[in-house]
């Protein structure tokens, strides 16, 4: 019954009620020291508890060296870009998808612009086609107007001013009046007939300067040598002398405005120089002397051959006979 009133711990028994106050007293004042006979056990809890949690953090940080290799993996087995074949300037290369639909994207843009600016020079030809047509009309009444004027002041002109002035005073002031106010719209006729002709004068050079540098594009783009301005000056320079010399005058080679005249011009001027070089050297060739061979030692057959070849020489003139005679020579 007493063991039972006042319990001992042994060495395999749990704390008693005392020590285990005594333990929670110390773990809430650290000035309090422990008994000497007393086991205190619950103070190792906390070096469990940091034991456990080293082994968290290493188990987190092990977890984490794990999936390192992996991310590292993952960074490292990027995928490779889709990669495309396209041909630009007839060579075939490898070209990156985002490239091509960069690329695309380029083009779609540009095709829409140029539909704009196609629209809007649609629209800007039309309204010009409409406003020429409105010009017309208003010149064509014009001209009625100005005709009706004139015949009004022609009859005006026959009447006896000093009679009528006697006889009716009022009507002649009336007359009077209509003969200034008809004179001053006929001047007024004049001047917007005259402002009309100056309109479609300056639009008509305007079309002309722009048909000019459309002919031009379309032979430099026919003639890429004419790229060069140096060349292009010489030659146009060569073909203007070329047409005086064949009797035209300046006036007809300054309205030469088609770019397919200027061509067969040019083929013409380039075929008669050719022929003048031909010319030349078949001159040279024939004052050339005639190699003579010893019989019995020379070449029969070559001597033919070049023999023949200054007859045709001589009997066509052309280029290619010269050049067979060039070659018999060799």
């Amino acid at each position: 019954m007493d063991g039972l009133d006042t319990p001992t711990a042994g060495p395999s028994e749990g704390l008693s009620v005392n020590q285990a106050a005594e333990a929670f007293s110390s773990l809430l004042d650290d000035d309090q020291p422990a008994g000497a006979g007393d086991r205190v056990e619950p103070k190792k809890e906390p070096a469990a508890d940091a034991a456990a949690t080293t082994d968290g953090q290493a188990n987190t940080a092990a977890a984490g060296e794990e999936q390192q290799p992996g991310g590292d993996a993952t960074q490292g087995d990027q995928t490779q870009p889709e990669m495309f074949t396209v041909k630009i300037n007839g060579k075939e290369i490898q070209v990156p998808r985002e490239e091509v639909i960069a690329g695309y994207q380029r083009q779609q843009d540009a095709t829409k612009k140029t539909m704009a600016a196609a629209e809007t020079r649609k629209a800007a030809e039309s309204e010009i086609a409409q406003a020429r047509a409105e010009r017309e009309q208003y010149a064509q009444n014009l001209s009625r107007f100005q005709i009706q004027l004139e015949a009004a002041l022609q009859e005006q002109q026959q009447i006896d001013w000093p009679a009528l002035i006697e006889r009716d005073p009022q009507e002649a002031m009336r007359q009077q009046h209509l003969l200034t106010q008809r004179q001053a719209a006929l001047q007024q006729t004049y001047q917007q007939q005259h402002q009309i002709k100056q309109q479609a004068a300056a639009e008509q050079h305007e079309q002309f300067v722009e048909h000019l540098k459309n002919q031009r594009d379309q032979i430099v783009a026919k003639i890429p040598e004419w790229k060069d301005e140096g060349k292009r000056k010489a030659e146009t320079a060569a073909i203007k002398q070329y047409l005086v010399d064949n009797g035209y005058t300046a006036a007809e080679i300054d309205n030469v405005a088609d770019h397919r005249a200027i061509m067969n011009v040019r083929k013409a001027m380039l075929y008669d120089q050719m022929v003048s070089k031909a010319d030349a050297a078949a001159k040279l060739v024939a004052k050339t002397p005639t190699k003579v061979e010893r019989s019995g030692t020379g070449d029969t057959g070559s001597t033919d051959k070049r023999t023949a070849a200054y007859q045709n020489l001589a009997r066509s003139g052309s280029v290619k006979a010269g050049a067979a005679v060039f070659e018999t020579l060799l």
